[in-house]
């Protein structure tokens, strides 16, 4: 009731009461972002939704497997199919970047 687990590792900062399971590996509660029972460095929690085929993003930022992709707009970011995805200025596959 109190606690969380990660694959039978308990997470020390999650918090039980607000904790949400998410798809791909992702999960929040009040406070942090998780990826697989990783903290996600700098995710925001109250804006953060995943978006499948590994790729999240908060108000600011998108992540892909809880590493933020550097230059990705989030405003803008959608996701197509089998890892591809895009904003408004660039393409991405797995959370690279496609040279154009």
């Amino acid at each position: 009731d109190f606690d969380v687990y990660y694959d039978g590792i308990k997470l020390d900062d999650a918090h039980a009461f607000s904790f949400i399971v998410l798809d791909g590996g992702y999960a929040k509660d009040s406070f942090n972002v998780y990826w697989e029972g990783t903290v996600v460095d700098g995710a925001v929690s109250s804006s953060f939704t995943s978006l499948g085929w590994g790729y999240a993003k908060d108000a600011f930022n998108v992540y892909w497997r809880g590493v933020k992709v550097e230059g990705a707009v989030s405003s803008s970011f959608k996701v197509g199919r089998n890892g591809y995805a895009e904003d408004a200025f660039n393409s991405y596959y797995q959370g690279r970047e496609l040279d154009r």
